[in-house]
């Protein structure tokens, strides 16, 4: 609310105010800004993503780099942290903003738009009621109780959010503060649940942002943004799944399988992930060939790899649904294959094959009996068959991470160690997100979507 001072006489411009007149002073809009976050009980049943301060700030400890040397003192868990705040604040950025002179990095929705057929043929009832997120107001100033409203406004009329806008003293709760190493500390509210944004009726054929106002009396500033990404285009992935039956019993595979590819994994790239064959592969059947006798009888002392290889090299001479032209990772095969099998294969849960000489990522990868339960293996395998390098792959990754200190599908779930003298690593801990590791960064997306085994005409 505004306030009223007594004065005695006075005279400023052009004006003469008399001993005990009341001047009304307007309240001044205060400094703040606003983000959007994703809440605590996501499994990534959309694609959601913001640049995380233990990324780019020395939060946390580190135990080792990514070569098994030990580090001492905090430091951000991302070693290109330059890159990736240009990443965040202006890549695909629609008007990139900085309330107050202040960085800003805005988090990132995607989406399926739900549409009928005829609006859409690729529209889906996944995100037909929306999501609902919550909201964080960053502190600059001191805020208090006053009438500031916080408004969005939406760059496309498809594109909605309610509400439309909200009083900030609903929303100033319990205050946090939160360090970002040395001497710097962000100030901040959290309220959960807070807004619901949906696509409907027609797809976003750019990226489209969503502003954030605060507004009191006539003063108005933009203070925060949440960019969608498009939803014109939507891929599908055909996901073969085959059962490989080397002995008297079959693998298990876990049976949300199907569930986790549509719902909890790439649907955040907008991907149409769809297991179209679920089909056997009993070698103990063919064991009269030659080819297939050897294997069985020599799998047990095979490397990873070199099972993986047996497998594909069997199933492209055996198989009933391998690709009527030309190999599992030719260019020309629209199918990934996920073959599963009972085989253990040391400490190693699955592995994705890869050529090589030009870095490619291939079109099939085989679980191992360590990792048929495991959700994140299923993910985490596919997604290199969709050509996702490890977060900590220097070589490979966009951005390069410490090893098991994410959340994303494609980190591991423990923290490297020192070397071992086997050739790998020891671990140094559990990664603190193992079990819930259901992200898919922004700048992943791109990657699978222009994967060549998606289909795009359909």
């Amino acid at each position: 609310m505004g306030h009223t001072l007594v004065i005695d006489s006075i005279e400023a411009a052009g004006r003469s105010f008399a001993g005990g007149s009341t001047l009304a002073i307007a309240p001044v809009l205060k400094k703040f800004m606003v983000h959007f976050r994703r809440p605590s009980s996501y499994q990534g049943e959309y694609g959601f993503d913001w640049l995380r301060d233990e990324y780019i700030y020395p939060i946390k400890t580190v135990t080792h780099n990514n070569s098994g040397s030990p580090l001492t003192g905090k430091t951000p868990f991302c070693m290109d942290v330059g890159a990736l705040k240009t990443e965040y604040k202006t890549t695909d950025v629609v008007n990139p903003i900085s309330p107050y002179g202040k960085d800003y990095y805005p988090a990132w929705l995607s989406i399926f738009p739900h549409t009928t057929t005829a609006q859409f043929a690729h529209g889906s009832r996944m995100h037909r009621f929306g999501v609902t997120l919550d909201l964080e107001i960053e502190e600059i100033e001191t805020l208090s109780s006053d009438a500031t409203k916080i408004t969005f406004e939406s760059g496309n009329r498809n594109l909605i959010v309610t509400p439309s806008e909200i009083n900030l003293q609903t929303l100033l709760g319990s205050k946090q503060t939160k360090s970002l190493g040395g001497s710097l500390t962000r100030t901040y509210y959290h309220s959960s649940g807070k807004v619901n944004i949906k696509s409907k009726d027609a797809p976003l054929a750019a990226h489209t942002e969503i502003k954030v106002f605060a507004q009191l009396g006539s003063q108005k500033e933009e203070v925060g943004k949440l960019m969608v990404y498009k939803n014109d285009v939507i891929p599908k992935a055909e996901i073969v799944v085959v059962n490989v039956i080397t002995g008297s019993t079959s693998a298990s595979l876990r049976s949300d399988y199907q569930f986790l590819f549509k719902n909890q994994s790439f649907n955040q790239a907008l991907i149409r992930a769809e297991v179209t064959t679920d089909t056997n592969f009993d070698l103990t059947a063919l064991s009269s060939n030659s080819d297939v006798a050897a294997f069985l009888s020599g799998y047990s002392s095979m490397s990873a790899e070199t099972i993986r290889s047996a497998i594909e090299t069997l199933y492209l001479k055996y198989g009933t649904h391998k690709p009527s032209v030309g190999g599992i990772d030719d260019s020309t095969n629209k199918k990934t294959y996920l073959f599963y099998t009972d085989i253990s294969a040391g400490t190693i849960n699955g592995i994705c094959s890869l050529d090589i000489p030009t870095m490619t990522w291939g079109n099939h990868y085989v679980i191992f009996n360590s990792g048929l339960s495991s959700k994140r293996t299923v993910i985490h395998e596919c997604g290199h068959s969709f050509s996702l390098p490890h977060v900590f792959s220097a070589s490979l990754s966009p951005f390069d991470f410490y090893q098991g200190y994410t959340d994303n599908y494609m980190d591991y779930t423990w923290q490297r160690g020192s070397p071992s003298p086997s050739g790998g690593y020891y671990s140094s801990g559990d990664n603190k997100y193992k079990g819930k590791m259901y992200s898919l960064f922004k700048w992943q997306w791109p990657i699978i979507r222009s994967d060549r085994s998606l289909i795009l005409t359909y």
